[in-house]
């Protein structure tokens, strides 16, 4: 059997890999490791099972991971990307890249919603035309730290999609002032891009908060929250690493 993991800044998200076919799809926090590995244990210690992942964190996490999996899986191989430079970007943001080109073949535009928000274009001929990073929800609620009556709110994630822009007390006015300028600043990513390019780029929304931040759009775009670990699965499957 075959596992797929994607490391992330918060969270390890890990799934059955059958082909491009993801199934058992299972999110823990980064801190809860030793629960990930009693998650394995308890289900695939008799499986024969290996594992393909990415890691955007250390090497000393990455040795931390191995020997919580230790004496569980026959084997496990970290994805670590030759396409250019590598090292200028985190292994999870290569993958998509990758997997978006081998997948569309044409020009693409991936958010990729987790903790930050990366943005990253790549052509239709496999390029990468760069990209850039915008503040993660978590992230942004703690810039009013400093704030006295501000430092302890956080984005309501429970707020209604149809709901006013202009809203009535500060906790509301937070969670639509982050969601009026992540949107806005992809809106206006993208449409640069329309008019750039000759035909309409695809728009592809990665990560845990892709589905709200689909809301907040007016264009077309497609949806896949867990797209790191699909890309794994298609890299695995295209270089029969096992």
């Amino acid at each position: 059997m075959k596992l797929i993991a994607d490391i992330g800044n918060s969270q390890i998200k890990i799934a059955e890999a059958y082909n491009q076919k993801l199934l058992k799809i299972k999110s823990f926090p980064l801190k809860d490791i030793e629960q990930l590995g009693k998650y394995i244990s308890r289900n695939y210690t008799n499986k024969k099972c290996t594992l393909f992942y990415s890691s955007v964190l250390s090497d000393q996490f990455d040795n931390k991971f191995k020997k919580t999996l230790k004496g569980i899986l026959i084997k496990e191989i970290r994805f670590k990307s030759t396409y250019l430079q590598p090292s200028k970007l985190g292994s999870d943001r290569w993958a998509q890249i990758v997997a978006a080109h081998r997948l569309f073949k044409t020009n693409t535009l991936i958010v990729s919603c987790g903790s930050a928000i990366s943005i990253d274009f790549v052509t239709s001929n496999g390029n990468h035309m760069g990209g850039l990073i915008l503040a993660g929800a978590e992230r942004y609620s703690n810039c009013f730290s400093g704030i006295y009556n501000l430092k302890n709110i956080k984005l309501r994630n429970n707020q209604s999609k149809n709901s006013n822009i202009f809203q009535s007390n500060t906790a509301k006015q937070i969670t639509s002032g982050y969601r009026v300028m992540i949107s806005s600043s992809v809106t206006a990513i993208y449409s640069r891009l329309c008019h750039k390019e000759k035909a309409k780029p695809k728009l592809l929304l990665t990560g845990s908060y892709s589905k709200k931040l689909s809301n907040d759009l007016e264009m077309k775009c497609l949806v896949e929250p867990y797209f790191v670990l699909k890309s794994l699965a298609l890299i695995q499957n295209a270089t029969k690493l096992f």
